[in-house]
């Protein structure tokens, strides 16, 4: 296997913090959104005296609600994580892969320690992760699968829990193993044959200083929170149908 060499770093476009600053705040903008939105069909729902199925769609809102509030958990150990440089990150090669089974819904992300041989089988990863579903800018389909030269961090040991990988295209934020994820992915890649993998240039993120970027969310809080209303009013209208 063909060992990394360094590169000459440039100074990123936009810094990791900002990225995980930008997700943060778009995760708890969802939460937000989520329980702003239970509240109204709830409140609707009570109003016209259907209790039950406002009971019903409130659990789930807040359901939603919880998700959201354990992803922006996850960015911010994240992101106190970054601000330690106790343990400096390491170059590797990662994988970020849209896993094709239906019923999951986080992304796989696969490091190996050097460059896999380009256009050959790739060989079992050193560890493999399940990502944030919403920072997917290195995700690559098992049928296109993409690797990118990254920084990875590191942790006190060996089996630390990865908190986050920042390549060229983007940045990924673990958040655990990935259960028998080696043997998995190994089946899922059986037929890849990726190219070189995308080289990096971006410098090392715990040397590049805060400079306090926010970043702008996508779309409006009306639009987000509209949606959700609308879900969850479909919702109530299938559980009152099989009531």
């Amino acid at each position: 296997m063909a060992v990394l060499e360094p590169l000459a770093g440039r100074e990123a476009a936009t810094p990791l913090r900002a990225e995980l600053q930008r997700a943060l705040r778009a995760e708890r903008r969802r939460c937000v959104a989520w329980l702003a939105a239970a509240l109204v069909v709830t409140g609707v729902l009570l109003a016209v005296g259907l209790k039950e199925v406002a009971i019903v769609t409130g659990a789930f809102g807040v359901c939603f609600a919880g998700w959201s509030a354990r992803l922006a958990a996850g960015l911010k150990i994240t992101l106190r994580n970054l601000g330690e440089s106790g343990h400096p990150p390491r170059r590797a090669v990662v994988l970020l892969l849209r896993d094709p089974n239906p019923r999951a819904i986080r992304p796989l992300l696969a490091v190996w320690p050097d460059a896999p041989p380009a256009g050959e089988r790739l060989p079992k990863a050193e560890s493999v992760w399940r990502c944030d579903d919403e920072l997917l800018a290195l995700e690559s389909d098992h049928g296109d699968a993409t690797l990118h030269e990254a920084w990875v961090d590191t942790g006190s040991h060996g089996w630390s829990t990865i908190r986050w990988v920042c390549a060229d295209a983007g940045p990924a934020v673990p958040h655990r193993r990935a259960i028998l994820g080696r043997l998995y992915l190994r089946v899922l890649l059986r037929a890849a044959r990726p190219g070189t993998p995308e080289p990096l240039t971006v410098p090392d993120p715990h040397t590049v200083p805060d400079t306090g970027q926010d970043l702008p969310l996508e779309g409006a809080f009306a639009r987000s929170l509209g949606w959700r209303i609308v879900a969850l009013a479909a919702l109530a209208g299938i559980v009152a149908l099989l009531g």
